[in-house]
């Protein structure tokens, strides 16, 4: 049985490794001339939360899983980034791709005390959104809906930081 886990785990992380969990590449450039994807889709609560609602604001668009090191480290910035910037038009929203679903977000937003939107992703908004080749991908929007940055992996706080001032500064 342990060696049936141990094969599990490996072949995990390889897929993990192969589709660049934790690596730094940019996004392409035809991302960032284009309307963000509209999306409906499940909060933890059982609400749904439409793309749409959210336009006039800048949306920092996160999808991960909880299983993912480099997923796990961001979330504290995230958090600390909406505490400071959602008064000046900030939203976060996490795009959650466990399998598993609310069975194991709802601990994970809890212990990592969570409170911008977390969603339950689906293959369509993956699709949607180009793929989503590794995790973390991160995406700015900007208030008018269309991707200003993409990023694939983990980025400093700092940088984030930077790109949502720009965004916020631009259009407000």
């Amino acid at each position: 049985m342990r060696f049936i886990i141990r094969i599990l785990l490996l072949g995990v992380i390889a897929v993990a490794l192969i589709h660049g969990c934790g690596d730094e590449q940019e996004g392409n450039d035809a991302s960032s001339a284009r309307h963000a994807p509209h999306f409906a889709l499940k909060s933890l609560k059982g609400n749904t939360l439409n793309l749409e609602d959210l336009r006039g604001k800048v949306v920092l668009l996160n999808f991960f899983a909880t299983w993912c090191p480099p997923c796990r480290q961001e979330i504290p910035d995230f958090v600390r980034l909406y505490e400071k910037f959602k008064d000046k038009g900030l939203e976060i929203v996490g795009i959650a791709l466990d399998m598993q679903g609310a069975a194991v977000l709802t601990p994970f937003v809890k212990h990592f005390k969570i409170s911008y939107p977390v969603l339950l992703g689906t293959r369509k908004v993956v699709m949607d959104y180009g793929g989503i080749e590794g995790i973390p991908t991160t995406f700015f929007i900007d208030r008018d809906g269309f991707i200003a940055e993409h990023f694939v992996g983990l980025r400093p706080a700092m940088v984030l930081e930077k790109t949502i001032t720009e965004l916020i500064d631009k259009s407000g």
